[in-house]
């Protein structure tokens, strides 16, 4: 469901963008928290792997603001999952790049992650994000109004302006959720900033939220590295 990781690609593109959902509800993009990009399926090798290729995608999680609703200021968050080319550098041509899109096919991970918190939210899951809508919708230029592709030493990615990254007829999903109170586990491995008492009552807190998911044949999983942590859910398949 996901491969190596790509060139991050939406950057500022969406700061402050507006979002409607099928609810009615219009949410405004604030502060940007994460973002990361996946390598899918090559095109040419979709034939051979026709129930199990992937689109590649980037994805951002950002704080948002309710600007119409029933509850404006309320604070969620919204993560986008956007579709993008797996030929780099994309083409200058959308004609080109719109041979790439895979037909409004969600990758994997998008349509899991939905699942999960479709079925998470009907439970009553108290140590995940609440569900609060879902949009799926079709790319048009208008998606990425600034992009670029960073150029980053550590990564050998290239430097790339304009408009090259986004995918006629490839798919943009906004996910919106509740937002959890969490402390940042950016400098766990800090020692002045996290002593061993604090790892540990991080790893006690996963362990309880690890078991409460396991209820619903639920596995957590939680990496910690250098730039952060991140959480994941699958489910646990007969």
């Amino acid at each position: 469901m996901g491969g190596r990781r790509r060139p991050w690609v939406i950057h500022d593109s969406m700061n402050n963008r507006l979002v409607t959902f099928p609810d009615g509800t219009t949410w405004q993009l604030a502060q940007k928290l994460t973002e990361k990009g996946w390598e899918g399926t090559p095109p040419e090798r979709r034939e051979e792997e026709p129930d199990d290729w992937q689109p590649s995608e980037a994805h951002a999680v950002y704080e948002c603001v309710q600007t119409c609703g029933p509850c404006p200021s309320t604070v969620a968050i919204m993560k986008i999952r956007i579709e993008v080319p797996f030929v780099l550098p994309p083409s200058d041509d959308p004609k080109e790049r719109a041979k790439e899109a895979s037909g409004m096919r969600l990758n994997g991970a998008t349509e899991l992650e939905i699942e999960n918190l479709e079925k998470l939210t009907a439970a009553g899951c108290s140590v995940t994000p609440t569900l609060l809508a879902v949009k799926i919708d079709v790319q048009d230029e208008s998606i990425l109004r600034y992009p670029a592709w960073d150029q980053r030493e550590d990564d050998g990615d290239f430097s790339e302006g304009g408009t090259k990254w986004w995918m006629p007829g490839g798919y943009i999903v906004y996910i919106l959720m509740g937002k959890l109170p969490a402390q940042s586990l950016d400098t766990f491995w800090k020692r002045d900033m996290f002593t061993k008492h604090d790892r540990d009552e991080v790893r006690n807190a996963f362990k309880k939220a690890y078991l409460y998911v396991d209820q619903w044949n639920y596995q957590l999983q939680l990496t910690i590295g250098q730039g952060g942590y991140e959480a994941r859910l699958f489910p646990l398949r007969q």
